[in-house]
């Protein structure tokens, strides 16, 4: 089963229906066992509470951390699309202090890159729309820093330059590390071993409500309901585009939509030229 294509509902469905399995099994394996290990002092039905106890805090314990590390990695990628955002902002706006025709191609191009910038974070999990956004991101910035150092070495004495190109790097570079933070998952062991070590102790709980002679079913699924809804929450924040919890794109919307308005206003204000004579 690929997570990144299987819906939330169906993970969550099969989960749920393991870990009942598992529980069954376990009261199963006592039915067949529990005579030959089972001792009549009550000693034995303590112990495996307190077994069952021990098992179910450390699968919490467990579910927090890998929890916790889902949803730090998903507010990382949310800082940088603001980050982002303003980045790419700020180099457009100290391009228009430029000269033409530097200015004028500068502005066609941020147009351009922050429109591929966006088609990247919405492909989805479309490998060739990705690919191809990609492939634009990188040409656009290299015919972005081609144009700057042309500009830069025009007039290598002006104060504005450092800054410029400070704010073409730090666009570039944030560009290269939501790249890499959508790329940083969750290690596969690490999913794998909290799904393992769930379905161990929904067998030793039907192991356990065995000696007890007590199913306790409607609680018992109750709580592997929530277990599947836990796991399949850190399945979903591990997969920044798909799933129910995604990363708005609204800041780099905004930022597009305000060059766009930049850019309507500059060719307002040009004046017309003069006509020709007769």
């Amino acid at each position: 089963m690929r997570l990144e294509t299987t819906p939330l509902w169906l993970i969550a469905l099969v989960m749920t229906l393991v870990l009942l399995a598992a529980e069954e099994l376990g009261y199963r394996c006592h039915s067949l066992f529990g005579r030959f290990t089972d001792r009549d002092d009550g000693k034995d039905e303590a112990g495996v509470g307190y077994l069952l106890s021990a098992t179910l805090a450390l699968l919490g314990l467990l579910i927090a951390f890998t929890v916790s590390m889902s949803a730090d990695r998903y507010n990382a990628r949310r800082h940088l699309v603001v980050a982002e955002a303003n980045a790419i902002s700020t180099a457009y706006l100290r391009a228009q202090l430029l000269d033409e025709p530097a200015r004028g191609r500068l502005s066609g191009l941020f147009g351009s890159y922050i429109k591929a910038r966006e088609d990247f974070f919405t492909a989805g999990e479309n490998k060739a729309a990705i690919a191809d956004a990609d492939a634009r991101t990188g040409t656009l910035q290299a015919r972005i820093w081609a144009e700057t150092a042309r500009a830069v070495r025009a007039a290598p004495a002006a104060t504005i330059n450092p800054s410029r190109l400070q704010a073409m790097n730090e666009a570039f570079d944030i560009a290269s590390a939501r790249r890499a933070a959508l790329d940083a998952r969750v290690p596969a062991a690490i999913l794998r071993t909290l799904a393992a070590y769930a379905v161990v102790a929904a067998a030793l709980m039907g192991y356990g409500l065995a000696r007890a002679r007590r199913r306790h079913f409607v609680a018992s699924t109750t709580l592997f309901v929530l277990l599947a809804l836990s796991i399949t929450l850190i399945i979903d924040l591990d997969q920044p585009r798909s799933g129910l919890v995604t990363i708005s794109q609204t800041p780099m919307s905004r930022t597009a939509e305000s060059i766009r308005q930049m850019e309507g206003a500059k060719a307002v204000e040009q004046p017309p030229s003069d006509p020709s004579p007769n």
